[in-house]
């Protein structure tokens, strides 16, 4: 994923909220959300060249994610001797969320191009940035509204990250239920709006843009996962569990 959207522990009735963009090259192939492992079940797109994810949801409740890390906005050539970032978000779902943030922890920069990886349930969400610069960096997150992109999460330096994050948090003050919420963060995920220099959350380049959403909510008891295939400003999502 390229933007992520959290609403961690914001409304009773669902304790994680998350709404992604995936930003990737257009002609890089992947399917869409299948289910990647069956015992137990865990459901997420597919990337067909390095063959993992970007982003796992357990139906249980929990999620895994990643982005690419580009610190300070430098695009540097991945290394491709490293270990392919697409099983983060399958590793991220192995054990408790204890086990996840112990796993966090471990994690080491060196065997990864820059990565952020995000571990969010009802009970926890962690975030770690990982690049060889930085070393890792591992936060667990406050209740609240949360952005990541390709920097830190919430990253003030960002205006991408900045200004979504305030959309967000709009959109929460406003909506006037759980459906609205997820409707005005899809909104968000759909905007082309550049005008603090930030790019926009929906990317529509020649070679590189956004090319699937999704949204997934956990209640206290039960899981609901929606995609769009292709950017959201023109397909629809649809339920995937």
């Amino acid at each position: 994923m390229c933007t992520v959207i959290v609403a961690w522990q914001c409304l009773p009735e669902a304790p994680l909220v998350l709404a992604a963009n995936r930003d990737e090259l257009l002609g890089r192939p992947s399917d869409p959300p299948l289910l990647l492992t069956s015992e137990p079940p865990r459901w997420g797109g597919r990337d067909r060249l390095a063959g993992g994810t970007w982003l796992a949801v357990d139906p249980e409740g929990r999620i895994g994610a990643v982005t690419n890390r580009h610190p300070g906005g430098v695009f540097a050539a991945p290394d491709p001797s490293r270990r392919t970032r697409g099983k983060l978000p399958l590793d991220a779902l192995a054990g408790s969320d204890t086990d996840a943030l112990a796993w966090m922890e471990s994690l080491r920069p060196s065997d990864f191009n820059p990565v952020n990886v995000l571990y969010a349930s009802r009970q926890a969400a962690i975030w770690t940035s990982l690049d060889d610069e930085g070393g890792r960096v591992t936060a667990q997150l406050t209740p609240g509204i949360h952005v990541l992109t390709e920097q830190d999460l919430d990253d003030p330096a960002d205006p991408k990250a900045t200004r979504i994050r305030g959309q967000a948090q709009a959109a929460l003050a406003s909506a006037a239920s759980l459906n609205d919420l997820v409707l005005r963060l899809r909104e968000i995920l759909r905007s082309h709006e550049t005008a603090d220099a930030g790019s926009p959350a929906c990317i529509h380049a020649d070679r590189h843009g956004t090319v699937s959403s999704a949204t997934v909510v956990v209640t206290a008891d039960g899981v609901r996962y929606e995609h769009a295939e292709g950017p959201p400003c023109v397909n629809a999502y649809k339920p995937i569990f």
